[in-house]
């Protein structure tokens, strides 16, 4: 187990598959840090920007619209420029993953962009989905884990290999999150 962080996972789900991914994340990240109280999974929708002030690490995820993240994660974003005009999450662990409908990849990694850019600008320290993360190859981008479903052919998605790779991104986050509150080099 590695030392205590905090990690902020705000999710936007409609249709629960984000959701579903959200709670594979938190499953990875909780496996590797000190305890599961210090990962904590907030609905977009009524989260509160100051919830963010104390993380270590913010993660956000998405339903994809059209190659946009859903309306509550924008909302859930502007509620956040308080933080922003102060500066209050610079230098801070970011990530994100999201889950689009209808199979395409390309939407999926617009609305990646997205939320980066979000994190990007409040400051934040980006990690990135790397191609030796487990599942990288069914359910990753180099921007995070994406799910993508089929809902007119009766697949709902996300799959076991979407989860696999949303839960090993979650360990991967909290090893990085680790690492940046404690001062350590990332090879160790």
């Amino acid at each position: 187990m590695l030392g205590c962080v905090r990690i902020v996972v705000v999710v936007a789900s409609q249709t629960g598959r984000t959701r579903r991914m959200a709670e594979a994340f938190v499953e990875g990240a909780r496996g590797v840090v000190a305890s599961a109280d210090a990962v904590e999974l907030l609905d977009a929708e009524t989260a509160a920007a100051a919830s963010l002030e104390t993380a270590d690490a913010i993660v956000l995820g998405s339903g994809v619209h059209m190659g946009g993240v859903e309306s509550a994660m924008r909302a859930f974003l502007e509620r956040t420029a308080p933080l922003w005009l102060q500066g209050k999450l610079v230098g801070r662990i970011g990530a994100a993953f999201v889950s689009a409908g209808a199979g395409g990849r390309g939407g999926a990694e617009l609305a990646l962009v997205s939320l980066h850019a979000a994190l990007a600008e409040h400051g934040l320290l980006l990690v990135t989905m790397h191609n030796r993360i487990e599942g990288f190859g069914r359910g990753g981008s180099h921007f995070g884990p994406l799910a993508w479903t089929r809902p007119r052919h009766g697949e709902p998605g996300p799959t076991e290999g979407h989860l696999q790779a949303a839960q090993a991104f979650g360990a991967y986050v909290a090893q990085c999150a680790s690492r940046w509150r404690r001062g350590a080099p990332t090879d160790d």
